[in-house]
């Protein structure tokens, strides 16, 4: 298919007479079909290429495009030229220099064999006409090839274009006799990184194809090497006098203030043997901390970016030139090792677009920069598309350079997420769209009514120069003058929010160069705009997110529009519902989701489930956002469009269509990289037109007739948990009065086995002192009988003596007096005999009466318990009539039951049978043996 002209035998002779102004060193590609051109408005514009690509290979009947062969020239002065495929004549010839863009057709989608160019016709700026001439190859894989020599196209540069060129379609007006052209300088600047490696010296880090990777705690050296490329051609040359400095800094389009200045060295050993190179070496500290960032240990397969900038004095450029390298850095543990690595330099080409300043007095010539671009990381083992220099020369105002490198494909397919605000909306608009429009607003004004061809028109996208009107009349905002002067009002009003929305501000659409600047025009009006609702809607105040909404709404209308709009989403469009009652109204919008995605997409919906990925952890920024915060701006404001004319049902039908979009991909994903793809890769797949165009027209089909079911069945559901969330605290309160009852019960026991002791021991002491008693009774008894026959035995010996000296006169006078002194001896042993048997008598007494008062403590205690038994029986009946009435509750109430079982094993009547027998009874006893000791004695 790819043949070489120079070598090409089969043409005949009456071609290389015709084209003979052509020929040209180049690459002809047979095989091809010409599918037709289209005007377009935006011939840089990707999007722009690949919706005319899909709509010329739609409308293209098959066998009926015309067959041509295209050749390809090698360098960028030569030209893309058409021939016939059947008799090899030239059809039409394109210079390269006037191509602004090529773009290939998405490899998965229906032009995957397709390519595009746009080309400019016309000398001027004022008369340029742009086309988009699209052509599809017969054979798929060629289409790799024709872009790889296009990139050559775009990249070689011919001797009479190195050198500084000059446009008279550009040149500015110039006071006096100072006359200035266009130039173009190209400087490489290749950077290397190096780590201190423990002996004293330093060694390249590893670098993948666009990654390097640091370790952390490390110093490190970052080495520049600039020179001007284009001097080889023999062009101008630009000197490098001077480095005064080069700067570090974490992240991307970062602020010249977050930059850190290195210590530096400069001309150090070069890294190539070119000796026209400058070369300036950085050292950097790890322990610096404006660099901390770069100097911690991040996941394994994150990365963060880098910032380097190098700051030159270029002589003939009155002003310095900054050279700014952004790329992806991993840090990794300080004692990580690297097995196999290759050591690469980052080379990045700069393109400095100038102007040729010749004084009028004849003074030197130098040159004023207008802009400086680059052409991303240029990785020299592989053909890319890089930067159109041809486009670049002729458009030197440009602020940025479409290219189609692996670079910009990596950073946008990478792992990073895309940034908020990303993409631009173009204001173009067709004839009759623009006289369709014309035509319903004008019904509209007349009528307050909704013209039926506003639904239609909506659905396909509100025009960009029109969205600002016709979303404040969709909100019924477009005569609010009173809600306007509130809002000069509100400014004014303090609000506890202000730390939060300031936080915010910072992060919201840092794509946009509306918010880009810190303290602008775009996050002043954001701030005051937040601020105000916070205090307008003191129920709500403000919440994270809200801000991408107002930031949406700023890019159409001046703030105190968009205030209005605002407050006509959050209450008319019951967007403010979402943030009430603990998000109770948001929860049932995620369970209304989940139904759908259940009948809609029941494989997606399975495949979640079994992942354990939930609604919430997807659909809840959605839902807060209107998706206002991760996706491009085209789909945000074409959501909008459609969110103002139908409300929230808009919500389900774009997660709707999101979800059956990604369907196949997120079948095949885990649950992290299910939401990697969320946050990633699912707004970055939306950043074609088309895509986008295809997602609104999906979620517009989508149906929502189910909605009010699923509505109901969550608040049958909610009611169902609110009942079991009641049941549940009266169980709790049930089981508190259960473990207070058996705390009760233990209390009582313990006090219960603590009477039972005392009672224990009186009875013991009791018992002793009985038998105590006994004993000194039995002894007395003893001394008593000694006694008694003692006495006997003296009145016996008495009486024989009595006997014996009856007979004499003399003694039986004596005898008659001593009578007299034995009574006395008598009543004295009878009345220590009395005192000894009292003091037994009331001490038995006294224990009789401490034992009657210990078992009638001992009988109450026993009442007591027998009243608690009562009431724990009362307890478990009414827990028996609950477990009835809520079966549910069984298992919950069973340990109450075996409790009480347990309890009913215990006798109440037991420790009755004990009881001490009455006082007459026991006093009748004791006086009868206090009687038989009398008599004893």
């Amino acid at each position: 298919m790819v043949t070489s002209e120079k070598q090409d035998p089969m043409k005949p002779d009456d071609y290389v007479e015709e084209a003979s102004h052509v020929q040209q060193e180049c690459t002809i590609f047979n095989g091809v079909t010409y599918l037709g051109a289209a005007a377009i408005n935006a011939p840089k514009s990707e999007a722009e290429i690949q919706r005319n690509m899909g709509i010329l290979y739609a409308e293209q009947a098959p066998n009926l495009g015309i067959k041509v062969s295209v050749s390809i020239p090698s360098c960028s002065q030569g030209s893309v030229v058409l021939y016939d495929a059947t008799n090899q004549q030239a059809m039409a010839h394109y210079e390269v220099q006037r191509i602004l863009f090529y773009a290939r057709g998405e490899a998965t989608g229906i032009c995957a064999a397709c390519f595009a160019f746009t080309w400019s016709h016309g000398d001027t700026l004022e008369s340029a006409i742009f086309q988009c001439h699209v052509f599809r190859c017969d054979i798929p894989e060629a289409v790799g090839q024709v872009s790889a020599c296009f990139a050559k196209a775009f990249q070689r540069i011919p001797r009479s274009m190195t050198s500084s060129l000059t446009s008279s379609d550009f040149n500015g007006f110039n006071p006096g006799n100072e006359k200035s052209n266009s130039r173009v300088f190209i400087f490489e600047v290749t950077m290397e990184v190096k780590e201190e490696d423990g002996k004293g010296g330093f060694s390249t880090v590893p670098k993948d194809r666009n990654c390097f990777k640091f370790r952390c705690n490390v110093a490190k050296q970052v080495f520049l090497s600039i020179q001007q490329v284009s001097s080889k051609e023999g062009g101008v040359t630009l000197e490098i006098e001077r480095c005064f400095g080069v700067l570090v800094s974490p992240g991307r389009n970062v602020k010249h203030s977050d930059m850190r200045l290195l210590e530096m060295q400069v001309n150090p050993s070069p890294m190539g043997q070119d000796k026209q190179c400058y070369n300036i070496c950085g050292l950097w500290d790890p322990a610096d901390p404006a660099l901390e960032s770069l100097n911690v240990e991040i996941p394994k397969e994150g990365e963060i970016f880098m910032t380097v900038a190098v700051d030159l004095v270029i002589r003939g450029i009155r002003e310095p030139v900054r050279f700014l390298i952004e790329t992806p850095v991993k840090i990794f543990p300080q004692n990580e090792r690297f097995w196999y690595f290759n050591k690469r330099h980052l080379v990045q080409q700069f393109y400095l677009n100038s102007k040729e300043i010749i004084p009028g007095d004849g003074s030197e010539v130098h040159y004023e920069v207008q802009s400086i671009e680059t052409s991303g990381e240029l990785d020299r083992n592989r053909l890319n598309l890089a930067l159109n220099l041809a486009s670049l020369i002729r458009s030197p105002s440009i602020t940025s350079i479409d290219t189609l490198t692996p670079k910009e494909e990596f950073d946008s397919d990478g792992d990073e997420p895309m940034l908020s605000g990303t993409g631009e909306v173009s204001k173009d608009c067709s004839a009759d769209e623009l006289a369709n429009w014309a035509e319903v607003l004008d019904t509209w004004q007349v009528n307050e009514q909704r013209p039926k061809l506003l639904i239609k028109l909506t659905k396909l996208g509100i025009p960009e120069a029109l969205r600002a009107q016709v979303w404040q009349r969709l909100s019924n905002c477009d005569n609010s003058q009173e809600m306007m002067d509130k809002y000069r009002m509100l400014i004014t009003k303090e609000s506890s929010c202000e730390s939060v929305i300031l936080r915010d501000i910072n992060r919201t659409f840092p794509a946009h160069d509306f918010f880009k600047e810190t303290g602008g025009l775009g996050q002043d009006s954001l701030y005051r705009i937040s601020k105000a609702y916070a205090v307008y809607d003191e129920e709500v105040g403000y919440c994270q997110g809200l801000s991408f909404l107002v930031a949406s709404l700023l890019l159409h209308m001046p703030e105190e529009q968009a205030f209005c709009v605002l407050v006509k989403l959050m209450y008319d469009y019951g967007l403010r519902n979402l943030y009430k009652d603990r998000f109770d109204n948001l929860h049932m919008r995620f369970y209304q989701l989940n139904r759908l995605m259940e009948d809609q997409l029941p494989e997606l919906y399975k495949h979640f489930y079994d992942r354990g990925v939930e609604t919430h952890m997807f659909a809840a920024q959605w839902f807060l956002t209107l998706f206002t915060a991760r996706f491009p701006l085209y789909l945000v404001f074409h959501i909008l469009d459609v969110f103002l004319l139908q409300g929230l049902d808009t919500l389900f039908q774009v997660a709707i269509a999101l979800l059956t979009l990604c369907k196949k991909e997120l079948l095949q994903l885990d649950f992290e990289s299910i939401l990697k793809y969320f946050r990633v890769h699912l707004p970055k797949r939306c950043r074609n037109e088309e895509v986008s165009r295809y997602v609104m027209k999906l979620a517009c089909s989508v149906a929502l007739k189910k909605l009010k079911k699923y509505e109901a069945e969550f608040m049958t559901l909610k009611e169902a948990q609110e009942n079991a969330d009641e049941y549940s605290n009266e169980v709790e309160q049930l089981r508190g009065a259960v473990a207070r009852g058996e705390e009760e019960k233990l209390r009582l026991e313990a006090e219960l086995a603590q009477v039972k002791e005392m009672l224990q021991r009186e009875v013991a002491k009791a018992c002793t002192e009985n038998r105590r008693s006994s004993v000194i009774i039995a002894e007395y008894k003893q001394i008593c009988q000694r006694l008694e026959d003692d006495h006997n035995v003296a009145k016996s010996a008495l009486n024989d003596l009595r006997s014996k000296v009856s007979n004499c006169e003399q003694c039986r006078s004596s005898i008659v007096q001593s009578p007299k002194a034995l009574p006395d001896s008598t009543q004295n042993m009878e009345n220590r005999i009395d005192s000894v048997l009292h003091r037994a008598q009331e001490r038995v007494r006294e224990l009789e009466l401490e034992l009657a008062q210990t078992k009638l403590a001992h009988v109450e205690a026993e009442c007591r318990n027998q009243d608690l038994t009562h009431q724990l029986h009362a307890t478990a009946s009414e827990l028996q009539a609950a477990r009835n009435s809520w079966p549910w509750l069984s298992k919950t109430l069973s340990s109450i039951k075996e409790a009480a079982s347990k309890r009913d094993v215990v006798g109440p009547g037991i420790l009755r049978r004990d009881s001490a027998p009455g006082g007459d009874v026991r006093h009748t006893i004791h006086s009868q043996s206090r009687d038989n000791l009398k008599e004893v004695v």
